[in-house]
């Protein structure tokens, strides 16, 4: 007996909480409270999901992560909720010959799309919106990130991982031998919560870390995104500088 649990306490895939890995690569957010939480920041490479509405501040608590000094690197931009202004994009700090917009007409088109732009090498950062996601694809886009260099940042509907949650939750209680898709191989896992004037975050996993609940960031966020969706529905300028494929 004592021999087989050595054997598994051993086995190099089991992970354990007293282990750090501090020659891991990280982008801090500029937030103590979620970099400590984060154990340093976000990992400079592999999956990461945010779950939230559209302009609540998720592409601005990344604006340090997307807006990395690498001159080298392109940052795509995937099917996003809106049209992308050079102006905006300068004052988040990005270079409008730094990025390419993707457009896709249907989900499996942006999911190759983002794989393709990580495998690629000349990708810093992909941003990618997508209302789904399974195990194996995530377990794709986690492989071509961390393999190439790259982070890809994967937003989906706050609602749909809400409810996902509540499904996982359910299902353990119900039976020990319940599958959730909800559990993908992914670097971090987050979920994103606007109040005024701040944005709770919700670690609801992370490589080489614990899961850890309303993380309270003071910040101007917007309160209310119906402004922002409308503006972003109804904008008529171009995006004159930017790359765009479609």
């Amino acid at each position: 007996m004592n021999k087989t649990l050595s054997v598994l306490n051993n086995h190099p895939h089991i992970w354990r909480a007293r282990e750090q890995k501090q020659s891991e690569a990280k982008y801090s957010l500029g937030f103590p409270r979620l970099d400590e939480a984060l154990n340093g920041g976000v990992a400079s490479t592999g999956l990461v999901r945010v779950a939230s509405l559209t302009g609540v501040g998720e592409l601005s608590l990344f604006k340090d992560v997307i807006c990395h000094h690498r001159t080298h690197k392109l940052v795509v931009f995937i099917n996003p909720p809106g049209h992308l202004q050079s102006p905006w994009l300068e004052n988040l700090g990005l270079k409008a010959e730094q990025v390419l917009v993707v457009k896709t007409q249907v989900q499996q088109e942006s999911l190759w799309a983002a794989e393709q732009c990580l495998k690629s090498t000349a990708c810093h950062c992909v941003l990618l919106w997508s209302n789904t996601i399974n195990q194996k694809e995530a377990r794709r886009l986690q492989v071509a990130a961390t393999h190439n260099d790259a982070l890809c940042l994967l937003y989906t509907p706050l609602q749909q991982s809400l409810s996902s949650s509540s499904k996982q939750r359910n299902n353990l209680q119900g039976s020990s031998q319940a599958h959730s898709s909800d559990a993908l191989p992914i670097t971090l896992d987050l979920c994103l919560q606007g109040n005024p004037h701040s944005l709770s975050v919700n670690i609801r996993k992370q490589r080489h870390g614990w899961p850890k609940d309303n993380i309270v960031i003071l910040h101007k966020w917007t309160p209310d995104n119906n402004a922002i969706k409308w503006a972003m529905a109804h904008n008529t300028l171009s995006d004159q500088a930017l790359h765009s494929v479609s």
